[in-house]
């Protein structure tokens, strides 16, 4: 079974891509699923402060609309 894959698309910000690199692997698949589904920017952004890699919820949403207009 191949794994999917777990990079970033388009071009996310400082603090967001640091936060997904010093992720764990285990913890990456739920991440991914949360940031690319339909999960507040909030909760995602309080989920990151626990994890020790502050991301506003600003930044997601930025990172968010800059992939949709992307499309």
């Amino acid at each position: 079974m191949t794994q999917p894959d777990l990079s970033l698309p388009g071009t996310p910000g400082p603090k967001l891509q640091h936060a997904w690199d010093n992720l764990a692997d285990p913890a990456r698949q739920p991440f991914h699923e949360h940031l690319f589904g339909g999960t507040s920017a909030d909760w995602l952004s309080r989920w990151l402060q626990l994890a020790g890699t502050p991301v506003s919820a600003s930044s997601i949403r930025t990172y968010r609309r800059s992939l949709q207009e992307g499309v």
